[in-house]
This record gives structure tokens, C-alpha cells and sequence, in this order.
């Protein structure tokens, strides 16, 4: 019997440690579009992605992963819709250059182009290279024209009135405010949406997308906010979107995030809110 109580306390150990280790990552066995695990940095995600992933969207096989979705009007665009069609109304005669980064394929000017007149837009979707030519590809196949133009460079991003950034913020890999001064001109007009906040701290969490585990930012609310007034934008309108609500599925502790959208206007025009196409005419000035 006092054999049958020996125990090795060594053996143990060495066994615990790989089961320790298996049970720390079956929060990575995700569903599609799940968020887990809670790292203070970018690059502490990454690393914690499993091997086998993909941890970017520069990959041929990422391009078609929910491609159809994205190219329908959702819920959530429908205030994008209604600030992109005021602004096109108020400058009427007047071209107008938008910058679409992180528009994927061109999925919004696809989604839009149906519902708002975008024949005065010159519309530039600034995206990483796979996006790239792959978008080219399908605007050349559909005979989209000049009108949709696409970039993977900042050198080659053109001055734009309007900024869009639909779903960028959580996957940006530098602070927005960087990725706003390194424009050629600071945009008029600013459309958010679906970005990721949450009332504590700033954390990385990883999203599960077909191959893929990528770092997924949620923001501290007031610091976004207050990082926005020190861009030098006022914040014209917000809304919430529910549906895009989450909770880090291994840290439900975190409690849930919230998903916004804003309309954001240079404050040095906030004055002419109500006449857009006098803030082209100051410019040409």
C-alpha cells in the first residue's frame, strides 16, 4: 500500500507542464469572427497566435473571406451613407476626392454606388498589396473605370477632402493620429465606423477571419475621444452600433466592448458645417 502512495513529484511536474501549456491555448480554437485572449501590445498577439495562422490580410487567400457580405449595405452604413451624400449635395459641381483606407477591394464604393451618386468622387482605396491587385483585377473586369483607383504606398495616396475608414481602426498597426499627419492634407471631413472601444484600459485581443488570427485593437473610449479633439476634429455626430458588441470570449471578466461610428469635421470649418462646398472654395483660395 505504501508503494501505491509513492508518488514522483518530478514526473508530475514535467506531465503538468505540456497539459498547462494545451489547456493556456484552446481559447485559440475560435469561431469565425470570435475575439480571445487579452495582450497588452500588437506584437504580444501576434505571438500568441497559433503557428499555423496567418496574422495580416496580405494574403491572396484572405481577399475572398466575407467579400459578399462586405459589398452589401449593412446596417451600420447607413449613417456613412447619410454624411457621404450631404457632403456630395452641398458640393454639387464640385469633384470631389475621397480616400477609402482600408477599403478592401472597394467594397464600399461597390455597396454605395447603388444608393448615392458617386459619379463626381474620385475614389482611392488605399490598402496593402494583396488587396491591391486583386482590386484592380476586379474594377478592370467590371469596367469600373478610372473613378476607382487603388494604392498600397502612402507616397501614392492623392489629397482627399474626405477620409473613410470603415472597420480599419481595430487592425491600424500605427496610432490613428500618425496615420492622419502622414497625409498629403489634412482631410476636411472624417467618416468612422465600427470602431472598437471599451471604458477600461486600451487592449489587443486576436480575431479568428478563415486562415487567420489578427491583432484586433480595443481603444480606451476617452482617449480615442480626446486623441480625436487633439487631431484638431469636433465630433459632428456618433452612433452606436449593437450588433457588433463583443465580449473577449476567454476573458468575459474584460466585460463588453462597444462598437461607434463618427462624423468628424477640421475644426477650423466647423463654421461652415452647413455650407460644405464653401470649405472647397476656401481651399481653392
Amino acid at each position: 500500500m505504501k508503494a501505491l502512495l509513492h508518488f514522483d513529484s518530478g514526473r508530475i511536474k514535467r506531465f503538468a507542464q505540456p497539459v498547462h501549456s494545451t489547456l493556456s491555448k484552446l481559447h485559440l480554437v475560435a469561431r469565425r469572427a470570435e475575439l480571445t485572449g487579452a495582450y497588452p501590445d500588437r506584437k504580444s498577439a501576434v505571438e500568441a497566435a497559433p503557428r499555423w495562422a496567418l496574422t495580416d490580410y496580405d494574403h491572396e487567400e484572405v481577399v475572398p473571406v466575407a467579400l459578399d457580405k462586405m459589398s452589401r449595405i449593412i446596417d451600420w452604413d447607413y449613417p456613412v451613407l447619410f454624411w457621404l451624400e450631404r457632403e456630395l449635395r452641398a458640393r454639387e459641381g464640385h469633384p470631389i476626392r475621397l480616400l477609402d483606407a482600408g477599403g478592401h477591394v472597394g467594397t464600399k464604393y461597390r455597396a454605395f454606388r447603388d444608393l448615392i451618386d458617386l459619379s463626381s468622387v474620385e475614389w482611392q482605396v488605399y490598402e496593402l498589396p494583396s488587396m491591391v491587385r486583386a482590386g484592380r483585377d476586379m474594377a478592370r473586369a467590371e469596367g469600373l473605370g478610372p473613378q476607382l483607383s487603388f494604392c498600397d504606398a502612402f507616397s501614392e495616396i492623392r489629397e482627399a477632402e474626405i477620409l473613410l475608414c470603415s472597420g480599419l481602426l481595430q487592425y491600424l498597426d500605427i496610432p490613428f493620429a500618425d496615420f492622419v499627419s502622414k497625409l498629403p492634407v489634412q482631410p476636411q471631413v472624417i467618416l468612422l465606423n465600427k470602431v472598437a472601444l471599451r471604458d477600461g484600459p486600451s487592449i489587443y485581443t486576436l480575431q479568428r477571419g478563415g486562415p487567420t488570427f489578427l491583432p484586433y485593437h480595443i481603444r480606451n473610449k476617452q482617449q480615442f475621444l480626446a486623441g480625436l479633439d487633439a487631431l484638431g476634429y469636433r465630433i459632428i455626430d456618433s452612433w452606436r452600433i449593437q450588433y457588433l458588441a463583443h465580449r473577449v470570449a476567454s476573458h468575459p471578466e474584460l466585460g463588453w466592448s462597444e462598437s461607434r461610428g463618427y462624423m468628424l469635421l477640421r475644426k477650423d470649418l466647423v463654421r461652415s458645417l452647413h455650407k460644405p462646398a464653401e470649405r472647397a472654395v476656401a481651399k481653392a483660395g
